[in-house]
């Protein structure tokens, strides 16, 4: 029976080989997850990307940011189409990329100018115009060291030189673990903010570059929490203080987090972390054990932060969280959550009835259920299933409405109409919040 399955394995790899004169094993990610059969715009920018690169390329495709596609599609020059950004190794010139916009004209796709990175890899890439000019400039973090957390910030404006369009790098590249833009310091200018975890002794830092009339300056700077490893999500939002920076970022212990919250400040001249402690090296006001980024909780239009809240006798699945908002100087209690890690949801409970309430947590059942201190009443609960086992003829889930559906699970929930505190299916839905 060995033999024979291995007869089996040999002849058809055989047959693979025989059949494919160009069959290679994937020797990279990009091999793997490249299109093997594109169509539509895809198929012709490969075309396009082929024609350039006779002697055959690879495509390479960014490992983070919110494009990560094999082709980027993106309107450059603000006219009703898209055009296209691809990045390739070229088979002549391997361990560089190269970076190509492309143009649709008469259904056909061609380079129209493309231009040497200076990385082996993409980390990520955006679109903002830093150098008021009112076109969109292209920012390329590029990788070249594997696995490393540093990368060079590239910055290219689009122009015409002679008729023809033209790619062009705003000065040297820069040093950046992860970056943003947004107009900070309210002059009307988007500025690139970039942050770098530190080496050789060095603290987390973040810098503020200006690209105003193509010239890059460094106009702003502050250390960040000395425990940083790492920067998980970086948003942007208004304050009292003008446009400001959440940055969340992964402590040393693995088990923690914190918000490094950023602005400008016409008193320094410079951007400042005002909970960041120059004699400790740590910014303390906004760690937490809770592995939950900030966010917009309440659906206010303002970003909240999750600060650890202690209450007693929680399941080990559950947390709990006190969310605060920056005004006057201060962070200022907006709302409080339960939170199931195994799950990746926040509850948001209201103030009044958060302090009437019990949460308890049946592993088996992947089930989070609230119970009335008073009463010890059951008011409602929320089962997660798996979507691909879930069926709402299922006999188990006949009390149960779905209220919520993420990565791969449906959430539902059952309420108890008799309960002395009363929530609807409908409360449940907006309570809910995904991680």
């Amino acid at each position: 029976m060995k033999k024979i399955k291995l007869f089996s394995v040999i002849l058809i790899l055989s047959l693979l080989l025989a059949g494919c004169n160009n069959f290679k094993l994937a020797t990279s990610i990009d091999d793997l997850i490249s299109p093997v059969s594109p169509s539509g715009d895809n198929a012709g920018v490969q075309n396009a990307v082929s024609e350039l690169c006779k002697s055959g390329y690879l495509i390479k495709i960014p490992s983070g940011g919110d494009y990560t596609t094999s082709y980027i599609f993106h309107n450059l020059d603000s006219d009703e189409n898209d055009e296209a950004i691809a990045f390739y190794e070229p088979s002549d010139d391997r361990g560089t990329v190269s970076l190509a916009v492309l143009k649709k004209s008469d259904d056909k796709w061609s380079v129209i100018d493309n231009i040497k990175g200076e990385g082996s890899d993409v980390k990520s890439v955006d679109f903002c115009d830093v150098n008021d000019d009112g076109a969109e400039e292209i920012l390329v973090c590029w990788s070249f060291i594997s696995k490393s957390t540093t990368f060079k910030l590239s910055v290219y404006s689009q122009g015409q030189t002679d008729g023809e369009y033209k790619l062009k790098p705003i000065s040297d590249s820069i040093t950046a673990g992860e970056f943003v833009c947004a107009d900070i310091n309210e002059d009307k200018v988007n500025e690139v903010v970039v942050f770098n975890i530190g080496s050789s002794g060095e603290s987390p830092s973040a810098q503020l570059y200006s690209f105003k009339n193509n010239r890059k300056s460094l106009i702003g700077e502050t250390k960040l929490d000395s425990t940083i490893i790492s920067f998980e999500s970086i948003t942007c939002g208004v304050t009292d203080e003008g446009m400001s920076i959440y940055a969340d970022a992964l402590k040393s212990d693995g088990d923690s987090m914190l918000t490094e919250f950023i602005y400008w400040s016409n008193y320094y001249d410079s951007i400042v972390s005002p909970f960041y402690s120059y004699s400790t090296g740590r910014t303390a006001d906004t760690t937490r054990s809770s592995l939950i980024d900030c966010k917009d909780i309440d659906g206010d239009k303002t970003i909240e932060i999750p600060l650890d809240l202690s209450v007693k006798n929680l399941p080990s699945q559950i947390t709990a969280q006190n969310w605060v908002a920056y005004g006057n100087t201060v962070l200022n209690h907006k709302c409080y959550s339960y939170s199931c890690k195994r799950d990746a949801y926040s509850l948001v409970i209201d103030d009044n009835d958060f302090s009437k309430l019990s949460v308890k947590y049946d592993n088996d059942k992947r089930m989070l259920s609230a119970v009335s201190n008073d009463s010890k009443k059951e008011c409602f609960s929320i089962v997660t299933v798996i979507k691909s086992a879930y069926n709402s003829d299922d006999e188990r889930f006949k009390n149960y409405t779905q209220i919520f559906s993420n990565s791969g699970f449906v959430y539902l929930a059952g309420v108890n109409s008799q309960a002395d505190i009363k929530f609807s299916v409908e409360d449940l839905k907006n309570m809910i919040k995904p991680y």
